[in-house]
């Protein structure tokens, strides 16, 4: 099945800078958290729910509309990637009809990324105007895609659909992979040296900001793909301090419309934030997965595999902010993203010295990362447990590759340089190991930021209340 291409609009050459009015958040969620009704979605409640919702329904429809992306419209491929042994007769008409519906939308997607990708790195120049019609479209497009879970969400067969299609490695494969690295942690992340080569895309001028692209190949050969970054920054401010931040498991904001984030934020503050796409999410999904889903579904070598490129990368991106002018870089994170970013803080020391952070932001964090797959609310609910059970892992077994995803006991970078933010009920990355972190590295208090929250409720009270960060700005425009 195919559809024809519509191209997003004619090309027109740069005629020199011109600025164009800020991209802002949603209007609905911008306004709700400056009111008094934010307290209702950043209640503790707020958390059990949105567990709830992602275990039971968004991690099943996602697997469901993973495999129609790449079913073309046939329900024979449909069920054979889910897979399911059998379609009920009237269940087929329904289904069809969502699978050429996700079908199309794919088609659609394929060709705003395409018109995306000549516009940003094609030979010809393109004004800052129509960048910025294009990257509108390419959003629009991706997130129409994002929200065709909607096409098999009412499926009759959604029940059968499992929460990730779980393919556990043995112990042979994982030592093979990773066997020589634990045996020697402080070689497990070393660089080999070999330059990395970043392409920059075109710019957006921006009326208050800059915004473009970096991709490059991974530095972890196994991953044997192309990572992506994109970069918001102040006008007029080359020297700018910087942040390079990793995203949650699952949190594709590449794919989806404006919502409210950090990057105002920071570049109030004067500061270029630097947003690594993760491995498996984003323009960096493996077809007939759904984001983050091979991390997922192939615990250990699935995190194993995840930190050992998305580490390399930070320092890439590191290094490349050094080079173009900032003086002190930040590395940090969300969930999954600060579990990453605390792992590259611990094993930058073997690293040249530009790619060293200065500081280290981590927001809903554990020292216990090995641990995780049989403590964390989120995994136990997505059956991660279960399934390491079923192949004969247990949480001992963890215990070996505890060198090559667990943080350094003590902090790799000056206590007063490190800002964290816990939730106090936060039970995906627990809190007591959140604050076992915080202790041990001996953070001190007017950096160590605490709420009221859960694992997702704390993440959104930060559009609300973004001191940890403000915090952070103040350390990196420091003298």
């Amino acid at each position: 099945m195919s559809f024809p291409r519509k191209p997003v609009g004619p090309r027109r050459a740069a005629t020199g800078a011109r600025h164009v009015a800020a991209p802002r958040g949603r209007k609905g969620l911008d306004v709700l958290l400056r009111t008094p009704l934010a307290s209702v979605v950043t209640w503790p409640w707020f958390d059990r729910v949105a567990l709830w919702s992602l275990t039971r329904w968004f991690f099943p429809t996602s697997l469901a509309w993973a495999a129609a992306t790449v079913a073309d419209g046939s329900v024979e491929r449909f069920m054979a990637e889910v897979p399911l042994a059998r379609l009920p007769s009237p269940a087929r008409p329904v289904t069809e009809l969502g699978l050429r519906r996700i079908a199309r939308l794919v088609q659609l997607h394929e060709a705003a990324l395409a018109d995306w990708d000549d516009a940003f790195f094609g030979p010809d120049e393109v004004e800052s105007g129509t960048l910025a019609e294009v990257e509108q479209a390419r959003r629009r497009a991706a997130q129409a895609l994002m929200l065709g879970r909607a096409a098999v969400a009412d499926l009759p067969i959604l029940g059968e659909v499992p929460r990730a299609k779980f393919a556990i490695p043995g112990r042979a494969e994982v030592e093979a992979r990773f066997g020589a690295a634990a045996d020697r942690p402080a070689e497990a992340y070393r660089l080999d040296g070999s330059p990395v080569e970043i392409e920059r895309s075109r710019t957006i001028v921006y009326d208050d900001r800059l915004e473009y692209w970096l991709r490059f190949p991974s530095p972890h050969k196994p991953m044997g793909d192309t990572a992506w970054a994109r970069v918001v920054e102040p006008l007029d401010a080359p020297e700018a301090p910087s942040v390079v931040f990793g995203h949650g498991l699952g949190v594709e904001l590449e794919m989806l419309e404006r919502i409210g984030d950090e990057d105002a934020i920071f570049v109030t503050e004067g500061i270029r934030i630097v947003r690594l796409e993760a491995p498996w999410h984003n323009r960096r999904r493996k077809p007939g997965t759904y984001g983050g889903e091979p991390f997922v579904a192939t615990q250990p070598l699935g995190a194993l595999d995840l930190f050992a490129a998305e580490v390399r990368e930070f320092a890439v991106l590191i290094d490349w902010c050094r080079a173009r002018g900032s003086r002190r870089v930040a590395l940090g994170g969300i969930s999954l993203g600060a579990l990453a970013s605390q792992l590259a803080a611990s094993h930058a020391g073997a690293w040249p010295e530009s790619m060293r952070p200065d500081a280290l932001l981590l927001l809903t964090t554990s020292n216990d990362v090995a641990g995780l797959a049989f403590t964390s609310s989120l995994a136990r609910g997505i059956g991660i447990d279960t399934a390491l059970k079923a192949a004969g892992w247990s949480a001992e077994d963890l215990d070996r590759w505890r060198p090559l995803v667990d943080p350094a006991a003590t902090a790799p970078l000056p206590p007063e340089d490190i800002v964290i933010l816990l939730g106090q009920v936060d039970d995906v990355t627990p809190f007591q190991r959140g604050m076992a972190l915080a202790a041990g590295w001996n953070v001190p208090e007017e950096n160590l930021f605490l709420r009221r929250q859960g694992h997702f409720t704390t993440a959104i009270g930060l559009l609300r209340d973004p001191a940890p960060l403000q915090r952070l700005a103040q350390r990196l425009k420091r003298p």
